[in-house]
């Protein structure tokens, strides 16, 4: 005996899931109209609709059996699905494919110079965090190593006096900072001298707002500094990438890249040499 369809069990899913899609545009609509108050409201809404979704399938369970259960259940995941895609979509479309909410628990500096293969230019205080991570560091150089096309690192003078400013508010040695750039200075400087790496180093007049490192040429990790308050790894990142598919504004990564030449066309050319003994 062939067995029948229920049509009831059916349009019981049917209009269930209708109010599902219905109260997902609503806290959509809901979320971006209080997020203007505060954004702790849309991960309330966020969370009320993953509850709904949540009994609206033990309610499918309860109630409907064999092909309209597996239709409704089927239905309902992608309404959900489509409303999680457009919640990350927001994110993506400007750039913004992942963040750290700490830096050490994430791309780290050792995963970020693993990540390069073509390209790096970096900013930041004086790139220690990245030339101790031997030989990581020294492999990406090689990696990203081109003749017609330098690797940048735009840092501080290693006597630059905010320097010794920053090791006080830390606690520290008034020197050690001064110190730990001379230091990477030094490891920059041997891979351009001893193993002809194409590498370009410029000094800045003042500390920089960002640290900034800029991967292949369409990965950027963006992160901010609290000068004075530890060495930097406890503090959020962003990952940006570059999307070719649109207008380079439309993304987060072209202010982050604008940010670098600036500041790297107004900086001072190292000569590898000078600014490496106290």
């Amino acid at each position: 005996m062939t067995p029948t369809l229920d049509t009831s069990n059916l349009l019981n899913g049917v209009i269930g899931n209708a109010v599902f899609a219905f109260l997902c545009w609503a806290g959509r609509w809901l979320a971006n109209r209080l997020e203007r108050r505060s954004p702790l409201y849309r991960r309330f809404v966020l969370l009320l609709l993953a509850l709904s979704w949540i009994l609206l399938d033990i309610i499918f369970y309860k109630t409907l059996h064999g092909f309209a259960f597996l239709c409704a259940s089927i239905l309902s995941f992608g309404i959900a699905g489509t409303f999680v895609w457009k919640e990350l979509d927001q994110f993506w479309s400007i750039g913004l494919i992942g963040a750290d909410r700490q830096i050490s628990t994430g791309i780290d500096f050792k995963r970020s110079l693993n990540l390069c293969s073509n390209s790096l230019d970096f900013l930041g205080i004086g790139a220690g965090k990245l030339t101790r991570e031997m030989p990581s560091f020294e492999s990406a150089l090689q990696r990203c190593h081109r003749s017609h096309t330098p690797i940048r690192f735009l840092l501080s003078r290693p006597n630059n006096p905010e320097l010794q400013s920053i090791a006080r508010q830390a606690g520290r040695d008034p020197e050690e900072y001064q110190r730990t750039v001379r230091q990477s200075l030094r490891v920059i400087a041997q891979q351009r001298n001893d193993r002809a790496r194409n590498i370009e180093v410029r000094f800045y007049d003042r500390l920089p707002l960002f640290r900034l490192m800029f991967i292949d040429g369409w990965f950027c990790l963006a992160s901010h500094y609290v000068f004075g308050e530890g060495e930097g790894s406890q503090w959020p990142q962003l990952h940006v990438r570059r999307i070719e598919s649109q207008r380079d504004v439309s993304s987060l990564y072209e202010p982050f890249r604008r940010y670098f030449e600036e500041l790297w066309n107004k900086a001072t050319q190292w000569d590898f040499v000078s600014d490496l003994e106290p």
